[in-house]
Order: structure tokens, then C-alpha cells, then sequence
């Protein structure tokens, strides 16, 4: 009897020290090789950065904050802190890649949001509250990444149907040209098929409107050809811009039939 209460409480005693292992292999990670003091710094530093209008924050100081998060996790091997380390690779990259949309980024920095508040439930006590933290704002500018990109392409997408809505026999060549442009580069670097689509109309359309012998049935079709696009195109739409497309492509085909 003694001999299995001795077992049971030698088996619960290793179950206790593997899953401090565990923990300690977070902290570890986090703490690296130059100390508690330096990684706090970084830490704070990350913080400060989250802290910032996220959108005005410039490319070379959120790199510069990714690789120094990056550099203290990825030689790690715990494989939760690894996959931390791969989240902020890919968020580096589509730093560096320059087309990637609000929602990608905002997407990816949400996923290592919930790592990082993942990873700080193991954490030592020096490091927890930090990690939470960080954690928590990560998933935050994530949200607010992709909310901000929402807001600023339904302005301009209300303003370009004011444009249609107007007297459009006094739209000079060169502000019908310029709207166009701005559509197409809202569009162009998507990779939704039916926003190429569009893009690739609004091109033709732009080449049509320059010819000098353009026909009126010619630019009617093409119009009627990418508001049709755009209303389908609204379906699979973030829900802060449904609507504001809905009523573009409803606007450029009813357009390009007054055009007919």
C-alpha cells in the first residue's frame, strides 16, 4: 500500500516539474541569451510602438520592432514560441512585399495577438504581464488595421459615385481619367479574381475614353459591363463596404445605359 502511495506521488511530483519545464521554456525563449533587462526593454519598446496610430507608423520602425522580436524567439525550441517566431517572418514579409491589404496585416498581427497572450500564460511572473499585454494590443491593431482600410476605401468609393452622380456632361476627360485611376488602384493588387476583373474593365474603359474617335455605345457598354461586376463584386465585400459598392456598380450601370 505504502509502496503504491510512494508511486503515485513520485509520478505526480514529475508530471509537476515536466510542466514547469514547459513553462520555463517560454520564459527562456523570451529571455534569450542577453538577459531579462534587455528583453523587457524590447518588450516596452514593441509596447510603445502598438501604442501609435498603427497606420501612420512607417515600414522601416515596424520592421526594425519585428526583427528585434523575431531575433530573441526564432532559436527557440519550443514549438509554440517557434510558430510565434514564423507568425512574425510572414508578417515581415508582407511588410516588405508593399501589397498586402490592411485585413492581410491586420489578420496576421490578430493570429500572433493570440499567440503571444498564448505564450504568456506559461510565462515566468517578470515576463507575464508584459506578454499579456502585448498580446492583447497585437490583436487589437490587428482589428483596428483592417477597420481603418474599410473606412478609407468607403470614402473614396462614396466619393467616386457623387462623381457619377453628377452632371456628368461637364466631367472633363482628365477628372473621369483620374477617378478611374483611382479605382483601378484600390482594385489592381487584390487577389480576388472578380476585383482583377474590374480593374482589368476600368483599364480598358480609361483606354477607350482617351481614343479620339471613342463611340458612346462603346463607353456605355463598357460601364454597364464593370457595374454589373462591381455589384457582384459586393457580395463578397467586409461589411463596412457592401453597401457603399452596391450602390457604385448600381450607379455605373445605370450610367452606362443613359449612355446607350
Amino acid at each position: 500500500m505504502t509502496n503504491k502511495q510512494d508511486s503515485k506521488s513520485k509520478h505526480a511530483a514529475q508530471e509537476d516539474e515536466q510542466k514547469h519545464k514547459q513553462g520555463d521554456g517560454a520564459s527562456k525563449a523570451v529571455a534569450a541569451d542577453h538577459g531579462n533587462g534587455a528583453d523587457t526593454q524590447a518588450l516596452d519598446s514593441l509596447l510603445e510602438n502598438l501604442d501609435t496610430d498603427l497606420t501612420a507608423l512607417d515600414t522601416d520602425t515596424a520592421l526594425g520592432a519585428i526583427d528585434e522580436w523575431y531575433g530573441t524567439l526564432h532559436k527557440s525550441k519550443e514549438p509554440a514560441v517557434k510558430e510565434l517566431a514564423e507568425g512574425l517572418k510572414e508578417l515581415k514579409q508582407l511588410l516588405k512585399g508593399g501589397k498586402a491589404t490592411g485585413h492581410a496585416i491586420g489578420e496576421v498581427l490578430s493570429h500572433i495577438g493570440d499567440q503571444t497572450s498564448d505564450l504568456a500564460s506559461e510565462a515566468d511572473k517578470g515576463f507575464k504581464t508584459s506578454l499579456q499585454k502585448l498580446g492583447k494590443q497585437l490583436s487589437k491593431a490587428g482589428q483596428a488595421l483592417g477597420k481603418a482600410e474599410d473606412k478609407e476605401a468607403s470614402e473614396q468609393i462614396e466619393s467616386l459615385s457623387e462623381t457619377l452622380e453628377g452632371d456628368l456632361s461637364k466631367l472633363d476627360m482628365d477628372t473621369a481619367v483620374g477617378a478611374i485611376d483611382h479605382w483601378y488602384g484600390l482594385l489592381h493588387k487584390s487577389d480576388n479574381e472578380g476585383l482583377k476583373e474590374i480593374s482589368n474593365g476600368l483599364k480598358e474603359l480609361k483606354q477607350t475614353l482617351k481614343r479620339k474617335n471613342a463611340k458612346a455605345s462603346d463607353i456605355a457598354d463598357a460601364l454597364t459591363k464593370i457595374g454589373e461586376q462591381t455589384t457582384e463584386a459586393a457580395s463578397d465585400a467586409h461589411r463596412g463596404l457592401k453597401g457603399p459598392i452596391q450602390k457604385f456598380g448600381k450607379l455605373l450601370s445605370k450610367t452606362g445605359k443613359s449612355l446607350a
